[in-house]
């Protein structure tokens, strides 16, 4: 399996999906407990890299709001293309 982690197209793309995930969060969850999901025709995902390329983008936008990610990514499923990344870490449901 190829590295995206220096890949310029995982980078743009991680930096562009850090505000999002951040909002994904729980209001007063401290950043905890946030997922994502994109949704995208199976041709749009192979032009933006592939679901792989997408994914890593996802882990490395996790990684930098501190989340313990995990990821899934299918092709040709009934709505095309999925990806969704969530955050994993314990407590990550505990609103203060």
């Amino acid at each position: 399996m190829a590295s995206y982690a220096k890949d310029p197209r995982c980078t743009a793309m991680a930096q562009a999906l850090v505000p999002l995930l951040r909002r994904s969060c729980p209001e007063g969850a401290g950043g905890y407990g946030g997922s994502y999901q994109v949704n995208l025709d199976d041709e749009e995902a192979v032009g933006l890299g592939g679901v792989e390329l997408i994914r890593a983008a996802m882990r490395k936008a996790a990684r930098q709001l501190g989340w313990k990610a995990t990821t899934i990514g299918m092709i040709g499923t009934r709505h095309g293309t999925v990806v969704a990344v969530s955050d994993t870490r314990e407590g990550c449901c505990h609103v203060d």
